[in-house]
């Protein structure tokens, strides 16, 4: 009989991890379609290096969560950018698919599938242009703070060893 707490306690750390799980936990605030409101990277980019001039000539990006905790993203854009003889141009598209979950103002998507394809061009001074295809790497879980209210959305992404956040504002659709 002496086995009887120790097991009490193994089964009561079980049900307390079960229901304590944050992948079941979901805002309904945050179920629906979304579209970005400007761009929330670029002007992070501009934040963080002063005297550079960044814009996003084409941008089209929706987000999709689902009241039964799955998500799709999908963006295509071109940017470009510019600081003193430097400038750079991009394009491309990315989607990615999985879950998501929220508990704490906390939004975690967690992609179970990903897709992105794209190029980029720099050029400095007179010399010609270096162009390459960008990396390709899978989508990796993400976590946000998230504020939401009736039609509007607004994450907060932290970037390790940078105070200030890279913020997103959506609309719903």
């Amino acid at each position: 009989m002496k086995c009887e707490p120790t097991i009490t306690a193994v089964l009561l750390v079980l049900v307390a991890g079960l229901s304590a799980s944050p992948a079941m936990a979901r805002d309904t605030c945050l179920v629906g379609h979304w579209s970005p409101v400007g761009n929330g990277a670029a002007e992070w980019v501009q934040r963080q290096a002063p005297g550079m001039k960044m814009a996003t000539p084409q941008q089209a990006a929706s987000l999709n969560l689902r009241a039964d905790g799955g998500y799709s993203a999908r963006s295509q854009m071109q940017a470009e950018a510019s600081s003193g003889a430097m400038s750079a141009r991009s394009g491309g598209s990315f989607s990615a698919q999985g879950g998501w979950s929220s508990s704490g103002g906390q939004l975690t998507l967690t992609p179970s599938a990903s897709s992105m394809d794209g190029t980029m061009q720099i050029s400095a001074g007179k010399g010609p242009p270096v162009g390459a295809k960008m990396p390709k790497a899978a989508a990796q879980p993400t976590t946000y703070q998230y504020s939401c209210s009736g039609p509007t959305l607004e994450t907060r992404m932290r970037i390790p060893g940078v105070a200030d956040p890279i913020v997103q504002r959506y609309r719903r659709q």
